[in-house]
């Protein structure tokens, strides 16, 4: 992190974290932050490990949920924070609530429905004049109005407070609006209310950074290597660049005015974001804004880009005062991508180590354990292996390198088929011959 962007505080800060953030947790060890984590079943059961410290973990049901939260911390009398954090989306309203029950600092609950329902935030950013896709709203994707009809020729319909690209869908005809609706109905899909947006043409920005006391004291860009709702429905592995200030200095000076205007109009004071863009190559359309840190690698590609850690700044900006961060960002391309799950069940594939030994390799995330059996699923961007980022000079060199690390670490990997034969069980050396 850039020296001298937070002030100092002279007793430790107390923090209650809706969820574990595994990754706030590992930035902040060396800051004086007692952490105390709701940890619901979900989260226990996933079993990412927790780093050890100033970290006490609270179990509840659901973390997510007001009415287990606040019985929990009253059976373990933990009320006493100075601030209230979520980094999941679904958790952030139920950190808005608790922050006014405790007296402590958290994002605002306005703010927070401002930032998790896009049909809101939409209507906000529009009133101000920013370039925003129409949209209508659905409130219940199972029971359509009379007569309904698909108002764009294209169109993206998804959850109106929905993430990671779950049950989004893009559709060109009514029809196609009306079988939404009657999956969304036998599946008993929870998420009801939906919003239909018109498909925007261009490719697909995103600005992350952090707001301390109303202002931004840090921003960067980077774009998707194909759009993001693209590569989910082609089941690709998502691939994400940062864009450079000197080298991309035309895409920051057409972007950041838009990136402001959103952030100061949508209300955040203090907190990160992660915003996603449209660029036609004349003009700027806002696509939509989380109150949190980007899914996926793009923190860590912007920590090594720009020597700045949004994961610490998460957490830390909530309980300190934040300066303006005056970054110093690495000559070269960064960029990283996803490490599919492989369908079967995972017995062997290379570790952190092994990927981090690979040429221009820079960071590598691996999430699930050997034996996770993987089933064919939806596509959203959470469902993934691993990731990893790599630097080099130039744009061709490190797309070339995000394919062979990625082709590499396929091949190493060792799957068990769904339905296995006999013949392929010995060939995996499972069986004496």
């Amino acid at each position: 992190m850039a020296d001298g962007s937070l002030t100092t505080m002279d007793r430790s800060d107390r923090l209650l974290m809706i969820g574990p953030d595994h990754q706030a947790l590992e930035a902040i060890q060396e800051h004086d932050v007692e952490v105390t984590v709701l940890a619901g079943g979900s989260s226990k059961d996933i079993g990412l490990p927790i780093p050890s410290g100033r970290t006490t973990v609270l179990f509840t049901d659901d973390h997510k949920n007001v009415d287990n939260a606040l019985n929990c911390l009253y059976r373990h009398g933990a009320e006493h924070f100075d601030a209230v954090y979520a980094h999941d989306d679904p958790a952030m309203m139920t950190a808005a609530v608790l922050g006014q029950v405790l007296g402590a600092r958290a994002v605002p609950p306005k703010v927070v429905a401002l930032f998790r329902d896009k049909y809101q935030q939409k209507q906000a950013l529009r009133q101000a004049g920013i370039e925003v896709a129409r949209h209508e709203l659905i409130e219940d994707i199972r029971d359509l109005p009379p007569g309904y009809e698909l108002p764009f020729a294209r169109a993206v319909v998804k959850p109106v407070a929905g993430q990671a690209t779950q049950s989004t869908f893009l559709v060109s005809s009514t029809s196609e609006v009306y079988r939404i609706s009657r999956d969304c109905r036998a599946k008993a899909m929870p998420s009801r209310t939906f919003v239909v947006e018109e498909f925007v043409e261009g490719e697909e920005w995103f600005a992350d950074g952090v707001v301390s006391g109303g202002r931004v004291r840090f921003a960067s860009l980077g774009r998707y290597a194909k759009n993001c709702l693209t590569a989910v429905n082609e089941r690709t592995p998502v691939r994400t660049f940062c864009l450079d200030p000197i080298a991309d200095k035309a895409s920051y000076n057409v972007a950041m005015p838009v990136v402001h205007q959103a952030l100061s109009t949508l209300g955040l004071i203090d907190g990160v974001f992660h915003m996603e863009l449209f660029y036609d190559g004349s003009r700027i359309a806002f696509s939509e804004c989380a109150a949190r840190r980007a899914g996926g690698p793009i923190s860590d590609q912007i920590r090594y880009k720009f020597g700045v850690d949004l994961a610490a700044l998460s957490v830390l900006c909530h309980l300190r005062a934040v300066d303006d961060i005056a970054a110093t960002p690495r000559d070269g391309v960064v960029g990283s991508a996803f490490l599919p799950l492989a369908e079967g069940t995972l017995l062997d594939h290379p570790s952190v180590a092994d990927l981090l030994a690979q040429p221009d390799v820079v960071n590598a995330r691996i999430f699930v354990p050997k034996g996770l059996r993987t089933a064919p699923a939806g596509g959203n961007t959470f469902g993934r292996l691993g990731e990893f980022t790599v630097h080099t000079k130039s744009w061709e060199e490190t797309t070339r390198r995000l394919d062979e690390v990625s082709a590499w670490f396929t091949t190493n990997l060792k799957v068990l088929p769904l339905t296995a034969t006999m013949r392929e069980l010995r060939k995996l050396s499972l069986l004496g011959g």
